[in-house]
């Protein structure tokens, strides 16, 4: 019979986002947040809650080649329990790790099937909890459709709330009419915006505000809406 397959005690919370930050050689989470286009409060919500996302993990190794265990092991894990392969050589892989954080960052890439010519892009997927973005890993769309929406894929995240799916462009943090997700005093919602003279009108539930462009913070307007029946 073979050997369990057991699991490991991975890296978590404030650990996992400062090995990633040193790994990557962001200065800060916001340099982090800008290399990886997420938002900064994900890492802080991943140090609050003390979690790991794995998926930032696999994404980090494929498009950089740092080790996967680099990334997600503390640095004093002893390579010999691990399969023998990480104890052949002597090479580390630091050196094939960018001196700068900006050599890493690419655009979202397209994936096409040969037979069918039929594209897929994928998008980071979060969900809209107590005001928090919570990474939920990525979620594909097909290009065709995503093209008829005239949306850029670098720039668009998906947020899950109690309503439904939303597409966000980030591109568009400037709001004018429509929907937009906006962080006020912290707490992340996607409101309507209308755009007044000198001011913003913010529909919060059944009341409306006005609000200087100061007071809040609009991180991308809703292009597609999904909302649940």
């Amino acid at each position: 019979m073979s050997k369990k397959i057991l699991i490991f005690d991975y890296l978590k919370g404030h650990d996992f986002t400062s090995n990633l930050r040193d790994l990557t050689h962001c200065a800060s989470f916001g340099e982090m947040a800008t290399l990886f286009d997420v938002p900064k409060t994900t890492f802080s919500t991943w140090n609050t809650h003390n979690r790991t996302s794995h998926e930032l993990v696999v994404r980090t190794h494929l498009r950089t080649g740092i080790p996967v265990h680099q990334l997600i092991l503390p640095s004093d894990y002893p390579l010999e329990e691990l399969h023998h392969s990480f104890t052949g050589s002597k090479n580390t892989g630091h050196d094939t790790i960018a001196e700068t954080s900006n050599e890493y960052k690419t655009g979202r890439q397209t994936t096409t099937n040969a037979a069918t010519s039929d594209a897929v892009v994928t998008l980071d997927s979060y969900s809209l909890s107590n005001g928090k973005l919570i990474s939920m890993g990525t979620i594909p769309f097909a290009q065709r459709i995503f093209d008829a929406w005239h949306l850029n894929a670098a720039s668009t995240i998906e947020v899950e709330t109690h309503e439904g799916r939303f597409l966000v462009d980030q591109s568009q943090n400037d709001a004018v009419s429509g929907e937009y997700l906006i962080d006020m005093d912290g707490r992340l919602s996607i409101n309507p915006i209308q755009r007044l003279p000198n001011k913003l009108a913010v529909t919060l539930g059944h009341t409306c505000v006005e609000v200087n462009d100061s007071e809040i913070k609009v991180i991308g307007r809703v292009a597609v809406s999904l909302k649940k029946q």
